[in-house]
């Protein structure tokens, strides 16, 4: 499959920002964090922008929600972050999405919980293995962030590492630069 259009300027923006680009990056290391919780699996990752840091990195990567040859009813952005201080498992949806996880073949579904914070419990799905693991993963500072943003997606974390979908974004160098952003901010508030 040739890359998609528009793949040259993604390049540009992640040469300007000292990223690396891949268009057709490893698989392997993206099926890693495969199964996710809330969201479906793609059929392939593409146009990866790596962001190197102390101690971790992150990866922005469009999903692939289409067989060879096909595009896509809907794109957009996952991002992707390894850190050593991330440590709990939990996962939270504000909203449904076409990358919703529906079908649980592989592996069953978290449990939904609830963490006691009227406001969140309101408007998040919430889940984990306790009440307990959400909480101690969805610390106050991280859920006053994402109420702050007005956040509409999935996040998951898991230890070592955390998966986001912010809806809304596509594969411009725009949507790269925000999701990039928006990584960093939920590394610095789940792990401070």
């Amino acid at each position: 499959m040739p890359p998609p259009l528009g793949s040259d300027l993604i390049a540009a923006w992640a040469a300007r920002r000292g990223l690396a680009f891949t268009p057709r990056p490893d698989e392997d290391w993206f099926r890693r964090w495969e199964p996710y919780d809330t969201i479906a699996p793609p059929s392939a990752y593409l146009r990866a922008c790596t962001w190197m840091t102390s101690p971790g990195h992150a990866v922005i990567a469009e999903p692939w929600y289409a067989d060879d040859g096909a595009e896509p009813l809907e794109r957009t952005l996952l991002g992707f972050a390894a850190h050593p201080a991330l440590r709990h498992r939990a996962a939270m949806r504000v909203g449904e999405f076409f990358l919703t996880r529906v079908a649980f073949i592989e592996s069953p579904p978290p449990p939904r919980v609830a963490l006691g914070d009227a406001l969140w419990d309101a408007h998040v799905a919430t889940f984990a293995a306790s009440p307990r693991e959400a909480a101690a993963a969805f610390r106050p500072r991280l859920r006053k962030l994402l109420a702050a943003r007005g956040f509409q997606g999935h996040l998951e974390l898991r230890p070592g590492g955390l998966v986001v979908h912010c809806a809304g974004l596509r594969p411009v160098p725009e949507h790269y630069e925000r999701l990039l952003g928006v990584v960093r901010e939920i590394v610095n508030a789940a792990v401070l």
